[in-house]
């Protein structure tokens, strides 16, 4: 069975969890081909896995001219009647305004160019990661090829313009469309039609509990590790805040940062303001190697968001024995259940935020307790190798053979 998998920009260092899809796929017996508009830079380069996947993906971009009014004549004379449907979802599910519109027109002449490499690979079913622009392309290639699709929903970046992203649109017109959790769930039924919900699955992103394996128990030594972009909806700055306080009422913490993006030079900047530069470690890109060392480093796993999906990198702390603070937002409290198996605290709130670290520092028997019913979970619910299952079976339910 020849299934594509198309997002937005591949493969990134922090898109791991599409990276474990597709090889779980082939590992049963599907034909994976992937496809992006464009390709990552070399910071993403961080292990062979993320090199030879972008060998072997198709990009959209850059664009050759010649061949895109070429393949757009093509198109409009040998399928008219996909072509106009095509033109009138482009127009439909466009944003209001000038830009809206000219947007739109660049992803109908992606998805143009999509279409043409599916029907070359004999694609039999497209599936698109994250349900963003990518998403409207995916939409877009579908009507122009018939090859039936479905999105993967996240967010939390598409809930929050669910009509400029046309949410219910990618809904109505997909095979299946599925939902990282039961709150993506509850987003994409206030967004579409009641009609429409039946297509919604509930498939986890998970981690190998082999390759995340706990880590033998060890004395605390005030190391924090944060995963993830370095990106405004994190919530970074409150994290420094705490970290501060904790650092006013003698509690000495270093944090780890893994991974990279536009507040990076501001977060470092922030950090040298409150007094706590040197208590940062800036640690850029990492492999999974990396990333399953630096967790082996570090004492405490702490994402202070103001939204969230279900986070992959709090899977991977609770999967290898590191305790976790988290916020109340999105699906984090379907994954991390509070003083049970991690702690969570309000977003935005300093003071909780350092108080939760507090009472990791103080109290063994709550780490540990935490560490073994975050393992548990992890094993019970978010297995990647269970969940690839429940992936596979939805695309041979859903594909013509």
């Amino acid at each position: 069975m020849r299934i594509g998998y198309f997002t937005n920009t591949y493969p990134r260092a922090v898109d791991t969890f599409i990276q474990r899809e597709v090889i779980g796929l082939r590992d049963r017996d599907f034909e994976v081909f992937t496809y992006s508009v464009r390709k990552t830079d070399d910071t993403h380069d961080v292990s062979n896995l993320v090199k030879a996947e972008k060998a072997s993906t198709f990009y959209i971009l850059p664009v050759k001219l010649f061949e895109l009014v070429y393949l757009n004549l093509k198109f409009l004379i040998l399928t008219p009647k996909r072509y106009f449907k095509a033109v009138r979802m482009a127009v439909k599910t466009s944003r209001a305004g000038f830009s809206g519109t000219l947007f739109q027109l660049f992803y109908f002449q992606e998805s143009v160019i999509l279409a043409k490499q599916l029907l070359k690979d004999k694609i039999q079913h497209l599936h698109n990661h994250l349900g963003d622009n990518s998403g409207n392309v995916t939409l877009l290639a579908s009507m122009l090829t018939e090859i039936d699709y479905s999105i993967t929903f996240h967010g939390p970046h598409v809930f929050f313009d669910p009509e400029g992203w046309a949410l219910g649109d990618k809904v109505k017109h997909s095979k299946f469309s599925v939902c990282i959790s039961h709150y993506c769930k509850s987003q994409l039924m206030l967004f579409s039609d009641p009609c429409d919900w039946g297509r919604l699955n509930i498939v986890h992103c998970g981690v190998d509990p082999e390759i995340h394996a706990e880590f033998d128990a060890k004395s605390m030594s005030n190391r924090l590790i944060y995963i993830g972009r370095l990106a405004v909806e994190k919530g970074l700055p409150i994290l420094f805040e705490s970290i501060k306080m904790l650092r006013e009422k003698g509690h000495v913490v270093s944090l780890m940062l893994v991974g990279d993006g536009p507040d990076r030079k501001y977060l470092e900047e922030l950090g040298a303001t409150l007094g706590i530069g040197d208590q940062l470690e800036f640690k850029g890109y990492a492999s999974q190697d990396e990333i399953v060392q630096y967790l082996g480093e570090s004492d405490i796993f702490v994402l202070p968001s103001y939204a969230e999906g279900v986070p992959v990198s709090i899977m991977e702390a609770m999967a290898c024995g590191i305790p976790v603070v988290a916020t109340f937002v999105g699906g984090v409290v379907e994954l991390v259940e509070n003083e049970k198996n991690g702690l969570l605290v309000s977003p935005s709130d300093i003071e909780g935020l350092g108080n939760a670290i507090e009472k990791y520092l103080y109290d063994s028997n709550l780490r540990q307790g935490i560490i073994q019913k975050a393992r548990e979970k992890i094993v019970a619910e978010y297995n990647i190798n269970v969940e690839v299952d429940k992936l596979a079976s939805l695309f041979r339910r859903n594909t013509h053979s």
